[in-house]
């Protein structure tokens, strides 16, 4: 059944709309000229979800990385199960996710055009990283697609698992930090007005601690609407501005070192795997280095591949990178060129450092949490006890209580 929406003239002239469902034209038609008159317009109303659909479809395809998982493991199960790569496409376009489908039906519309894959991907714009590109091309070459989509799945779980390993690291500290702020903005605006009108209407106002926060209790009140606001507006300012923030950050020693290790661990897998498919070192030094976002370790990257598309031993160029690279992975950078198991040990010091930034990250939450938790509890005694120490004072002095 299909929704109708209609227009029709009575013979009185009168113009009436509506709407209707039917199996077909012919059928919603009839209806409208047996029951309303001359028959104006009849068009078709296509469903919410349709409607939705069309919408996706037409949005930008940017694949998320658990969707670039799901799609390259399909692929790879779909080749090797001995269909065609077209055909496989075909697959994919029925899948029920609208993005991944859409990216289907592009890849689909190049292929049947005569380009490679990698040229398919390459003209879906920034659905495709140059890296996932230049991998599929080299699989191309070597026979060897199935593998290459299988390592760049991996490539990305890994990543997803590292991303998820990091926010869980993070995640208890700022709940902490979070519910201390709001305990604390609770007690501002809702128990602080009351001892306020109880030190009052004992004649005894409020001084020092207490009446510096009963002061700012009247302000979060009284201006409440403006603080909102503010507050949105920081953190808008914030997010639009977060290059900024991250920067200032990373200043930090804890989080600079951390983050370091974060991209180095990028980048020694990502030059590995370009490697291991046969890609010239400078031009995967090249592609590992686009993916990097710090400029200091790019500007370093770049001097590095200059010195060695000018000849130069690994180990001599290593020593114009020395903040991209730490001591173990420079060691075994050196060991793999000279034995030619360079992509095997790059990938070997990518899961030693990794190993190290877990362990180093679950050491700083059980150092953070404990003290955030001290500084909870010490802000939450000193507020106690600059407006509860007073009042008990205050009933003390009162003659019932001599």
């Amino acid at each position: 059944m299909q929704e109708f929406s209609w227009q029709a003239r009575t013979r009185s002239g009168k113009l009436l709309s509506g709407k209707l469902r039917a199996k077909s034209d012919a059928d919603a038609c009839s209806l409208v000229r047996n029951n309303y008159g001359f028959v104006v317009s009849l068009q078709v109303k296509e469903s919410t979800w349709s409607s939705l659909q069309e919408k996706l479809l037409d949005s930008p395809s940017t694949l998320t990385d658990k969707q670039k998982i799901v799609f390259f493991k399909q692929l790879a199960t779909i080749l090797n199960s001995g269909v065609p790569l077209l055909d496989g496409m075909e697959l994919l376009k029925q899948r029920t996710d609208v993005v991944i489908g859409k990216v289907a039906v592009k890849l689909v519309t190049h292929l049947q055009e005569g380009s490679s894959l990698a040229s398919a991907m390459q003209k879906c714009g920034k659905t495709f990283s140059n890296l996932a590109v230049t991998l599929v091309a080299a699989g191309e070459r070597s026979g060897e697609l199935n593998n290459v989509f299988l390592e760049i799945a991996d490539f990305y779980k890994k990543q997803q698992e590292l991303k998820q390993f990091l926010y869980k690291a993070t995640l208890y500290p700022l709940f902490l930090l979070c519910a201390s702020v709001g305990v604390l903005i609770f007690f501002l605006l809702y128990v602080l007005p009351m001892l306020a009108s109880v030190y009052s209407s004992l004649g005894a106002p409020p001084n020092g601690i207490l009446q510096f926060a009963v002061q700012i209790s009247n302000f979060l009140i009284g201006n409440g609407i403006a603080v909102c606001l503010s507050l949105v507006a920081m953190f808008f300012y914030i997010y639009y501005r977060r290059q900024i923030f991250v920067e200032f950050c990373l200043r930090l020693p804890i989080v600079r070192n951390l983050y370091a290790m974060a991209l180095e661990i990028r980048f020694c897998k990502i030059l590995s795997m370009l490697l291991d498919k046969g890609i010239n070192i400078t031009e995967a030094v090249e592609l590992a280095a686009a993916t990097i976002r710090q400029k200091e370790r790019v500007r370093q990257l770049k001097i590095f591949n200059a010195a060695l598309r000018r000849g130069e031993a690994i180990s001599s160029a290593l020593g114009t990178a020395t903040e991209m690279f730490s001591p173990l992975t420079s060691e075994l950078i050196v060991i793999g060129a000279e034995t030619g198991y360079l992509p095997k040990l790059l990938n070997e010091a990518a899961n030693i450092l990794e190993q190290d930034l877990r362990d180093r990250l679950e050491k700083l939450r059980e150092i953070l949490a404990p003290i955030l938790l001290l500084m909870a509890a010490l802000v939450t005694a000193t507020v106690v006890c600059s407006v509860v120490g007073p009042l008990f004072e205050l009933f003390s002095a009162l003659p019932e209580y001599k």
